[in-house]
This record gives C-alpha cells, sequence and structure tokens, in this order.
C-alpha cells in the first residue's frame, strides 16, 4: 500500500529554504533598521544645530560643550558678564542648557544607537559630542562670550574673522592623513571641507561604544590628536580604502553666527 506524505529529502529541501528566506529576512531588517537609526541621529544633529542657533540668538553667544561630570549643563571655566571661558573645547552637547527633550539621566541627549553600551565611567560614547574654539588673542573666548566679548565693538566680527583667517577656527576635513597645526589644518585645500566653523556636532556611529573598531578618522574624532579637527566622511566599512567610518558630523561656520547675532541686535 502507498503511503502519502513528505520523504527526509523534500522536508530537508524545504528546511533549507526556510532557513535561506528567514536569514534574508533578517539580514533586510537589520539593514532597515541600522539605515532609521542613521536617519534618526541625522535629525538629532540638525535639531541640536537649529537649537543652538536658537541659544545663540537668545543670549549672543555659544554655549560651552558639557562635561561627564557636568549633567548636561555647559561646563564654563569662568564668567566675567563679558567673557565666558569654558573649561574645554571639546564634551558633549549641554542638552540641558539648550532645554532639548529626550535626554537621558546624566543630562546627555543620546545618538540613535543609545543601548547603555560604553557608558560605564563616564565615557558616554553614545552621546552627541560637542566642540567648540577658543580663538587667540585678543578675541579668545569670543564664540562663548556675549556679542563676541566685546559689546557695541563695530570691529568684532571682522576681528573674530581674522582670527579665523589665521587658522584658529573648528577644521572638518576629509580624512585625517595630512592634517596638522597650520593656518589649513587639513593640510591641503583638497582635504578641507570647512575652515570657518566655529562649533562642531557629532555622533560616533554604530561602532561609538567599542574603541577598538575606530579608523584613524574615527580615532581622530574622538581623541582630538590634532586640535579642532574634525573627520567627514562617507560611511564606509572596514575593509574600504582608509578604513570603517560611521560617525555623522555636522557643523557651524562663523557667517551662520555672525548672522544670527546680527539679528538679534548682538553684534554691529
Amino acid at each position: 500500500r502507498r503511503q502519502l506524505g513528505f520523504s527526509m529529502a523534500e522536508v530537508a529541501i524545504s528546511l533549507a529554504i526556510l532557513s535561506l528566506a528567514t536569514a534574508g529576512l533578517i539580514s533586510s531588517i537589520s539593514k532597515q533598521t541600522e539605515q532609521r537609526k542613521f536617519v534618526l541621529t541625522r535629525q538629532l544633529l540638525d535639531e541640536s544645530r537649529s537649537s543652538l542657533l536658537a541659544f545663540a540668538g537668545t543670549n549672543g553667544r555659544l554655549p560651552c560643550p558639557a562635561t561627564n561630570v557636568s549633567a548636561g549643563q555647559e561646563a564654563i571655566a569662568s564668567n566675567t558678564g563679558v567673557v565666558v571661558t569654558c573649561q574645554a573645547e571639546t564634551g558633549f552637547l549641554p542638552a540641558v542648557t539648550l532645554g532639548l527633550a529626550g535626554i537621558e539621566q546624566s543630562g546627555l541627549l543620546n545618538d540613535a544607537w543609545a543601548d547603555g553600551a560604553g557608558n560605564a565611567n563616564g565615557t558616554f560614547r553614545r552621546a552627541i559630542r560637542y566642540g567648540i574654539t577658543n580663538l587667540a588673542a585678543p578675541v579668545t573666548s569670543a564664540i562663548t562670550s556675549p556679542a563676541l566679548g566685546a559689546p557695541g565693538a563695530v570691529n568684532r566680527r571682522t576681528d573674530v574673522q581674522a582670527s579665523l583667517n589665521a587658522g584658529q577656527g573648528v577644521f572638518v576635513c576629509r580624512r585625517a592623513a595630512g592634517i596638522g597645526a597650520g593656518i589649513n589644518r587639513c593640510g591641503s585645500s583638497a582635504n578641507l571641507l570647512a575652515g570657518n566653523a566655529v562649533a562642531v556636532i557629532w555622533s560616533a556611529g554604530i561602532n561609538g561604544s567599542d574603541p577598538a573598531q575606530y579608523s584613524a578618522d574615527e580615532n581622530q574624532n574622538v581623541t582630538q590628536a590634532v586640535p579642532r579637527v574634525y573627520v567627514s566622511r562617507v560611511t564606509a566599512p572596514r575593509d574600504a580604502v582608509g578604513g570603517n567610518f560611521d560617525d555623522l558630523v555636522t557643523w557651524l561656520s562663523y557667517p551662520v553666527l555672525a548672522d544670527r547675532l546680527m539679528l538679534g541686535g548682538f553684534v554691529m
């Protein structure tokens, strides 16, 4: 009598096909999830940039970076009322000072990869980072001081621009290779994305919680081995030329800040 049903071979083939289909579905969902996190983090950076400009329009200056112990408040070293000196040029976005929503218990704003990893011992590797420039005398701390540190000074805007022209601004480069001290810290015009920036906002991306995976470009952003130099390039895998890169970087140029300060009546 003939038995109806599937043979073991047919079952095995069916299971193999199902496994392949499941693996493909999981891979597709994983890629969509990562893409969504990129989009959400980019939105956070854009919103943070807008918040910095709003702060400048109200207070006549940019806030100082937060530290790992300032609970989301800008970390100020001294404030004379005219000149506000920051504790450091680099740190975290002062989310509490800016009044942003969605901050974590530490007072910091995390990127979309926030999962608690990397936040031990005050590292906060998932937090949105923020850096500014202190410039140099005679306009030291002008960016973080009301009215550029000299209320009513007619030439203060041009004085700050002169300092930026002398290489005292925040530089955004295409690669870390070739960077160094000098008027152009990116080393060449071909490597330069921005040389007149006064602030940068960025996320360490997917591998933010694992420094062992950082490429040379990503490591420069974190360590600031060459001060006031940040790298921004297209997302790339580990086997790409120049190594992997998944940082998301945006910046605020001096002309945009100066325009906002003029509209607010803080500078002439």
